[in-house]
């Protein structure tokens, strides 16, 4: 099947699969649909489970770009630190954009570039604006370039506060930028839920465990 979008490639950076990034690589999926999500560098006990979300690489993208599977010339990377703002008309021509699969630091230690930009010479890097998105967030920014072909009407919160009752009473603050869609942040499924009880929603586990 020919794309008719860029695939984006996350490469996996976390030392492991935590709840919260199951959840949003999940998200990830949804937004963007599985047979356009590529993670690479993921530890071959996760591929099964991730395997549900998206495709996915034992090998590193740094390792995929240099043996010639992605051409650099049609890659794009995504990085907060990179001087200029990804539009369109960059996004369209791409193959492959890639993502880092961090779960974010504030303030921002700049792992995206020493990580994988800096290694990753004649690969064009882009910011997305002056704010920290989660990784699903920033999936959802490509998707939505796309689908307007200007981030132009996208609205966003810096920082999101969520406040619970039960099992006791706590404030959870996500020092992030978060689109808004109706507005309402967009936020994985489930998260909220696992923040408050440190478990995922029953349906998520279901669904993981569905053969």
């Amino acid at each position: 099947m020919t794309p008719s979008k860029p695939l984006i490639v996350i490469e996996h950076l976390e030392t492991g699969v935590s709840p919260w990034l199951l959840l949003e690589y999940r998200h990830c999926s949804k937004i963007y649909g599985k047979d356009f999500l590529l993670i690479t560098n993921l530890p071959a006990k996760y591929h099964r489970l991730i395997g549900k979300y998206a495709n996915v690489c034992e090998k590193s993208v740094k390792t995929l770009i240099s043996d010639g599977k992605l051409e650099k010339d049609s890659t794009i990377i995504l990085d907060p630190k990179s001087p200029v703002k990804l539009d369109f008309n960059a996004l369209s021509n791409a193959k492959h954009v890639i993502v880092g699969g961090i779960l974010g630091e504030h303030p921002p230690k700049g792992r995206t570039y020493e990580l994988l930009t800096k290694e990753l010479e004649g690969v064009k890097s882009f910011n997305i604006g002056n704010g920290q998105f989660s990784i699903d967030g920033t999936v959802y920014y490509v998707s939505y370039l796309l689908n307007h072909r200007s981030d132009e009407g996208l609205s966003f919160i810096d920082g999101l506060t969520i406040e619970y009752f039960e099992p006791v009473y706590r404030i959870v603050s996500l020092p992030f930028r978060y689109p808004l869609e109706n507005g309402e942040p967009v936020i994985a499924p489930g998260l909220k839920y696992y923040l408050q009880y440190r478990r995922l929603p029953e349906e998520v586990w279901r669904e993981i465990n569905d053969p």
